[in-house]
């Protein structure tokens, strides 16, 4: 066999794995999100409780972002035809949205950690600050940003026949390779979230040892697991997909490195249905 039969068949392989992990994450990833938003607005306990609302627009984030990565690929597996590879206003639009939802959730888990230090404190000028508004505010900010974010996947992304729709521009892949990457989407957000997560640990413990209520001590653990969860699951899916396009933007290729092309794209393809479990099991 040629190479490049056999990278025409890793190529098959791997799209039919994306087509196959993208129906899979998009029918959990709905009713997992649903369903914690279902929970968090029904419960009289967590209405009005700014905790439960970070998860409910960390929800609504994800399931944006599942329906715009899977949708058009379902579309594509029966009609065989991607508007991503093909038209540059969706490669640019999905891109986009993409990159809008997936850093919206982020950094939602960054002020969702945030607010657990604050609400767990000892001190009572801390919890005085971890209230709904803040939430309100903190959430705006987000959704501004990642809007104003994505004004950089419109201008640069663009479609090249060798790897398709991707940012080729050589200051936009600079801009991607060493902060976007690297600390935007990865070690800034991790080191504040783990940071704050194992602050609001050692808040629990010591609210413990204070013998507060048994309500608040149950609560407030409960919280906490959840934001450590999470933090826990955003590491271990996302790293791998980290690295893989950082590698990606940095390398150079030919149209005819075939077997090179089929493999990189079979990685990047597995490590991005890793990376959108986070997303799912919310």
């Amino acid at each position: 066999m040629s190479q490049q039969a056999l990278a025409q068949q890793i190529r098959f392989i791997g799209e039919k794995y994306r087509l196959y992990a993208g129906i899979f994450n998009l029918i959990i990833g709905i009713i997992s999100n649903i369903s914690i938003i279902v929970v968090f607005t029904t419960l009289r306990l967590f209405r009005a409780n700014q905790t439960a609302f970070y998860f409910i627009a960390e929800s609504i984030s994800n399931i944006g972002l599942l329906l715009t990565l899977n949708i058009p690929k379902i579309f594509t597996a029966f009609i065989n035809y991607d508007p991503a590879q093909s038209s540059v206003i969706w490669c640019k639009l999905q891109t986009m949205l993409l990159q809008a939802f997936a850093l919206f959730s982020l950094f939602n888990i960054c002020f969702l950690s945030f607010d657990q230090y604050l609400s767990t404190n000892a001190r009572a000028t801390c919890r005085q600050k971890s209230t709904l508004k803040l939430a309100h505010r903190l959430t705006s900010f987000n959704v501004c940003f990642v809007i104003l974010h994505g004004v950089t996947a419109l201008i640069f992304t663009e479609i090249q026949s060798s790897m398709g729709c991707n940012v080729y521009n050589p200051i936009a892949r600079r801009y991607y390779t060493f902060f976007y990457y690297p600390i935007l989407a990865n070690s800034f957000p991790l080191t504040f979230i783990l940071t704050s997560s194992l602050l609001a640990y050692r808040n629990v413990r010591r609210i413990i040892r204070l013998q507060q209520p048994v309500f608040r001590r149950r609560l407030d653990s409960q919280l906490t697991a959840m934001t450590l969860a999470r933090v826990i699951v955003l590491g271990i899916c996302g790293f791998p997909y980290i690295i893989i396009s950082l590698y990606q933007l940095n390398l150079s290729i030919t149209a005819d490195d075939y077997m090179k092309i089929a493999i990189i794209t079979l990685l990047s393809i597995i490590f991005a249905s890793l990376l959108h479990v986070n997303f799912t099991v919310n």
